[in-house]
């Protein structure tokens, strides 16, 4: 009888390599041993670990990134900064630290009257760490000013200002809008764009906003649609009856065609008197109307404007008719 030979194929079958699991597991391994190498490569040839070899190319990284800040300007949020909520803000935050008045000592940190367009990190009296006076340069432009309470650890690394900084841009925009007025001829607000001087100039009279030309609207105006929209949005701080009180805003009767910024007993601000000239006319008051913040920067009229044309018609023609003696619209 003969014996059948061990691992003998039937007829029509592959044979089979019973080492075959234990081949693939191999090979497994392996790949996993040359990738663990090549990871652990650099720590193993220097001496290092992985996490000291991290370390050191942060470095390298952060030695090669650009000395600045790179803080996008916030020119335009400046302009139509809220000051009393940067009066807010500072009084919470930086009083304990800064005196705002002037003539005011210095504390912890210097006295901040007049900081806007003076020397940088030189107020007389105080003692400046040598890490900020390494990064002074020129004045205190509004650019500046942004990047350092942005981060001023970021700005002067080593200053012993330990403030984690404003992050919120609107925040900081209002608290440089407030810092501007400390003074007794605070500097012109910037221009739009990235870091915009803050250099003397003298303040332009008149209005404008750029708006645009509502002339032939007034044709198709409503005065009960001018009306209606007063009542909703503009009420609540003016009255416009003859003889109504100032509120919040002055009383509008009889505006248009009346001089401007000059409603008896009511204190306007010194930006809008400067601006001032001559009469309402209907041209100004569009001007106003679209946009006050640009129209006047430094009003303390935080009203974003009314965007369309023909309800700023409407609202003209219904203060129009609210006077002794209306106007002829254009």
């Amino acid at each position: 009888m003969n014996t059948p030979t061990p691992h003998a194929t039937e007829p029509g079958k592959k044979h089979r390599d019973p080492l075959l699991l234990n081949k693939i597991a191999g090979g497994i391994l392996s790949a996993g041993l040359v990738a663990w190498i090549v990871i652990q490569a650099p720590g193993i040839l220097s001496g290092k670990d992985a996490a000291e070899h991290k370390a050191e190319m942060a470095k390298m990284a952060a030695a090669s990134a650009p000395a600045t800040g790179g803080i996008p300007s916030i020119d335009p949020l400046i302009i139509k900064g809220d000051v009393e909520k940067g009066e807010h803000f500072v009084a919470q935050q930086c009083a304990a630290c800064h005196t705002l008045t002037k003539g005011g000592a210095n504390g912890v940190g210097p006295n901040l009257y007049g900081v806007m367009n003076a020397k940088m990190f030189a107020k007389p009296g105080f003692d400046f760490s040598s890490a900020v006076k390494a990064k002074a340069s020129g004045v205190w432009t509004y650019q500046k000013m942004n990047e350092w309470l942005d981060d001023p650890q970021t700005f002067a690394p080593g200053t012993h200002m330990p403030y984690a900084g404003i992050k919120n841009d609107a925040v900081r925009a209002d608290t440089i809008a407030y810092l501007r007025t400390l003074s007794s001829t605070p500097i012109p607000l910037p221009t739009p764009g990235e870091g915009a001087a803050a250099t003397p100039a003298a303040a332009t009279a008149g209005l404008n906003s750029d708006a645009p030309s509502i002339k032939a609207l007034y044709a198709s105006a409503v005065v009960t649609k001018g009306q209606s929209f007063f009542e909703q949005q503009c009420s609540a701080c003016h009255t416009v009856t003859k003889g109504g009180a100032n509120g919040v805003g002055p009383n509008l009767y009889g505006v248009v065609g009346g001089p401007m910024f000059s409603a008896p007993g009511y204190s306007f601000t010194d930006a809008v008197k400067k601006a001032a000239e001559g009469k309402w006319t209907p041209h100004e008051l569009n001007e106003w109307l679209d946009d006050p913040m640009k129209a006047v920067p430094g009003t303390r009229m935080a009203y974003p404007g009314i965007k369309n044309n023909q309800v700023r018609a409407d609202v003209i023609d219904y203060l129009n008719s609210q006077s002794a003696s209306p106007v002829k619209l254009p």
